[in-house]
């Protein structure tokens, strides 16, 4: 037999490890955290610093209108008439107030304010003749010593504000509850003398009226904190009411207008 020579090609693609070899894990490089970016915080509205406020003021209130009457009556058998005028003149008034917050800014308040003056009255009439008609005398005179005093009630929703932490401001409104004492001329007195062709006003007699009302307020208060419970504050407030008073004669009502403009100053805690 003719034996053939095989040939045989070894393609090495590898060395192969030993038996007693073992192939050493590759590591991955640590990648380092990358850095987080935080977002800035919305800015928040700067709230005010404690719940509960009270604060005591001096008062100036102006003169919020005058006002009047004119009286018929009957006197020797002919109607006579008498007019009065009320000057109700601008003077000092006392307020204090306090509340809390409720919610957020809002606060719920309630004010207590005290206005008294002196109103100077001017009367003028016409008295019948006791002789003849249609002859009335006429008469004036100035009468002092008539009060006013207005005390008011006022409730009020308040939006607070701090826009720096020693500045506290408010804005104001709600409704007032007044209660009016005022002095009226309801009758008069006069001297005469045969022929009784004049007559000489003598006096006033008067009564006083007692009446409440229901009106509003309005306003603004700033406070200045030397602590942060202490401070002192400026305030303006406008409150009014129109009281019906019955009239002199006894039939009907007139008006009298209550409150006006207040501007002040004063004390001013919070806790």
């Amino acid at each position: 037999m003719r034996r053939t020579a095989a040939a045989f090609v070894v393609i090495v693609l590898g060395v192969a490890p030993s038996a007693g070899a073992q192939a050493k894990p590759t590591q991955a490089k640590p990648v380092p955290p990358r850095p987080t970016q935080k977002r800035p915080a919305p800015a928040r509205r700067a709230q005010p610093a404690d719940r509960f406020f009270i604060s005591v003021n001096g008062m100036f209130q102006s003169a919020v209108g005058d006002f009047g009457e004119t009286v018929t009556f009957v006197e020797n058998a002919e109607n006579g008439t008498f007019s009065t005028d009320y000057d109700v003149k601008a003077g000092p008034a006392f307020d204090v107030s306090a509340g809390a917050l409720v919610w957020r800014n809002l606060a719920l308040g309630v004010g207590v304010s005290r206005f008294s003056k002196n109103t100077p009255i001017t009367l003028t009439g016409s008295v019948p003749h006791p002789f003849f008609f249609n002859r009335s005398r006429s008469i004036s005179g100035e009468i002092g010593g008539l009060e006013r005093e207005e005390l008011a009630v006022h409730i009020q929703a308040r939006a607070m504000f701090t826009p720096k932490p020693k500045i506290q401001a408010m804005v104001f409104g709600g409704p007032s509850f007044f209660s009016v004492k005022q002095g009226i001329v309801n009758d008069f007195e006069i001297s005469e003398m045969y022929p009784y062709d004049t007559a000489t006003f003598n006096r006033g007699i008067s009564t006083n009226v007692d009446e409440s009302k229901i009106g509003f307020n309005v306003g603004a208060d700033v406070g200045y904190f030397f602590t942060r419970q202490v401070g002192v504050g400026g305030s303006v407030q406008w409150a009014a009411a129109t009281i019906d008073a019955p009239a002199s004669s006894g039939t009907g009502s007139f008006d009298i207008k209550a409150g006006g403009l207040q501007v002040g100053a004063g004390l001013r805690l919070r806790f």
